[in-house]
């Protein structure tokens, strides 16, 4: 057998959860909270531990300045510079102070005394805190810290040159160790693996928690180089290289400080913590969850469990029994969650989804239980009814069948006479197609005619046009032609004037001569007018040239225009005789369309002829198709008479065999209604 599914799955796992989201969403909020709390709880540690180291730094070089002052304005350094009374001094001064490592003196000569031993081979003047203070002239100032060379510690020295009144002298440094910055650092702790280291502007480290790591040298780090580029004295860097996960420097407030404190933060920092977090919200976890596996596990029992209560009583409608649920009882407690679940389904039309769902049930089985009865009474009344109906359709179905036999005789001669009709029909068909030809071929060649009268109208009208602009043509030639002649006399007019000119200039050429002769006569007197007959002579023989010239042009002008005239002229005799051949065209065209039009005339007559034709034989047609058509009518409403009779043969024998069904079945239901039992 099928293994049956169950809902309660689904409910355990939804439970589940719905429980468990809040829970992870919960522990993974707090750990992310408790670690942003860690973190910059760090930060401040870190920034105060360097603030603390900076400032440690500070007071020291700071009484360290204090000291050195009162100590170089005292009077051994006014006069004459006494190596041993300033010795004397400077053990006095050192005394008690445990920052200050040693106090020297050394003169520009490279004699020094000092309140510690010196090596044999040492040159004051070579030491870095010298050239400092002798390049700062007169300057006091602090050294870049160095490694002493007797103890291999990283010192400061603090160094001023100093003038007496005879005007020697010389160099007085300071020299103090970062001892109370190393016992500092031992203190400061920052979280578990956080430390505070002091370095050089220059990148080496002198105090460190490790004392492995003082004097490294870490100048081409990335974190050396990134406080080094930074524009503000204080401030943090990511760095994720190797353990070391973030970091805080401090450069301090002077931005010629000489000194920097850093501090570091290893990655492993939150190891323990989050290791404790995650294993304490693991334990809370599972708590949790076994509380929520228990209450889950509870809930889909006792849902499992009303919904085994609904389908109890379905399993009796299987078997016929319609029982309602009962009303609620009155119960103690009880810790068997089945017996709990069953005794909680009861009906209550005001209670809940269950108590509402158990009254509809009822509802149901009441409705059920009034429909059954009613089908119990109705089932009798069709088993009775289903026996008469029967002995009925016997009777009818023989009728049926000696109807449908004589129906079938007259169907057979009614289709013989409709095959006769049929057959004349389908040759009138025939010749009125052949009279349908014979109309469409007199009807193209009526239309062709139409056609070519209509393209017989169009070319006399072209050739009509032809000719009129033809004619337009021939008076435009005849007075260009009148033309031509206008302007070949207007040239010969124009000869008239330029013999005229001619004349005038031979005669104002014989006047100038004359003029010419007077005026030699005249002597000196008649000079001017000598010359002014000499102009006019030649103007006059410039007139006579240009005449000349005109008079050749002249000559060519009538030679062509006489020329053209007779071009114009044969111009023109051709164009008469263009116009003769048109018009006879005009003519032989007029004759064809008469023709076309007596034979269109013929054609139409004969149209006319052949649908009168046409008329005839649709009419005739009509009468045969519709003798036709009544008899296929007849034939075929005896056919589906003879059909339909057929059919309801069929009809009732299967009426017959269903009303043989029926009663069968109003015995079965019979039957069957009367084993259903309805408990109240």
């Amino acid at each position: 057998m099928k293994k049956q599914k169950s809902i309660g799955t689904i409910i355990l796992s939804v439970l589940v959860l719905l429980a468990l989201i809040p829970v992870l969403a919960m522990l993974f909020s707090s750990f992310a909270l408790t670690t942003d709390i860690m973190e910059k709880r760090n930060d401040i540690t870190k920034e105060s531990a360097t603030k603390a180291v900076m400032t440690e730094k500070e007071t020291l070089i700071s009484n360290a300045e204090s000291r050195f002052n009162t100590f170089a304005e005292t009077d051994l350094f006014k006069r004459e510079f006494k190596l041993e009374d300033i010795r004397s001094a400077i053990d006095f001064a050192v005394n008690g102070d445990l920052q200050i490592k040693s106090i020297i003196f050394a003169t520009s000569d490279n004699r020094f005394v000092s309140n510690v031993e010196i090596p044999a081979d040492f040159q004051a003047t070579e030491r870095p805190w010298f050239k400092e203070a002798v390049a700062n002239n007169g300057k006091a100032s602090w050294s870049t810290p160095y490694q002493d060379v007797i103890t291999k510690e990283y010192v400061n020295a603090f160094s001023q040159v100093i003038t007496n009144e005879k005007g020697d002298w010389g160099v007085l440094s300071l020299e103090v160790s970062y001892e109370s910055v190393n016992r500092l650092l031992q203190d400061l702790r920052i979280g578990r693996t956080g430390q505070v280291s002091l370095i050089t502007s220059e990148g080496v480290i002198i105090a460190d928690l490790e004392p492995e790591r003082v004097g490294v040298d870490i100048s081409d780090n990335d974190v050396f180089t990134k406080m080094q580029e930074s524009t503000t004295p204080t401030g943090n860097i990511e760095y994720h290289d190797g353990d070391v996960s973030s970091i805080y420097f401090d450069k301090g407030s002077n931005p010629e400080s000489k000194t920097w404190a850093f501090a570091t933060l290893r990655s492993t920092e939150y190891d323990v913590e989050k290791g404790s977090l995650l294993k304490s919200s693991a334990i809370v976890a599972v708590i949790i969850l076994i509380i929520v596996l228990l209450f889950s596990y509870l809930v889909r029992n006792i849902i499992k469990n009303i919904i085994l209560v609904f389908v109890q009583f379905f399993d009796e409608m299987k078997t016929g029994v319609y029982r309602p649920i009962p009303k609620k009882k009155k119960t103690t407690f009880t810790l068997n969650i089945a017996e709990g679940a069953k005794n909680y389904v009861y009906p209550d039309p005001n209670g809940n989804e269950i108590h509402r769902m158990a009254d509809s049930y009822n509802e149901m089985i009441n409705s059920t239980g009034r429909l059954l009865t009613s089908t119990k009474k109705q089932s009798d009344v069709v088993a009775t009814m289903a026996d008469s109906l029967l002995e009925l359709s016997q009777q009818t179905s023989s009728a049926t069948s000696e109807v449908t036999e004589t129906i079938t005789g007259i169907a057979e001669v009614t289709g013989t006479q409709a095959q006769e009709t049929e057959r004349s029909v389908t040759q009138m068909h025939q010749l009125s197609d052949v009279v349908q030809e014979l109309t469409t071929n007199v009807t193209n060649m009526n239309e062709q005619s139409h056609e070519s009268t209509q393209i017989n109208q169009q070319s006399m009208d072209v050739m009509g046009a032809v000719n009129a602009s033809w004619q337009q043509e021939l008076a435009q030639m005849g007075q260009l032609v009148g033309g031509m002649n206008s302007m070949n006399q207007s040239i010969q007019a124009i000869n008239q004037i330029i013999n005229v000119i001619n004349d005038i200039s031979y005669q104002t050429n014989l006047l100038a001569l004359n003029a010419s002769i007077e005026a030699a006569r005249a002597g000196e007197s008649g000079k001017g007018f000598a010359v002014v007959a000499s102009e006019i002579r030649q103007l006059a023989e410039q007139s006579k040239n240009s005449t000349k010239e005109i008079e050749a042009i002249i000559s060519t002008i009538q030679t062509q225009s006489s020329e053209m005239v007779e071009q114009a002229s044969r111009s023109l005799d051709g164009g008469e005789n263009q116009t003769r051949l048109i018009e006879q065209a005009i003519v032989s065209a007029q004759e064809v369309f008469n023709r076309n039009s007596l034979m269109a005339q013929g054609i139409q007559e004969i149209e006319q002829s052949t649908n009168r034709i046409v008329t005839v034989q649709n009419a005739v047609l009509e009468n045969l198709e519709s003798i036709s058509a009544s008899t296929e009518e007849n034939a075929a409403g005896t056919q589906e008479v003879s059909a339909n009779a057929e059919e309801v043969l069929a009809t009732m024998e299967e009426f017959v065999g269903h009303v043989s069904e029926l009663q069968g079945i109003s015995m079965t239901l019979k039957a069957i209604v009367n084993e259903l039992k309805i408990i109240e």
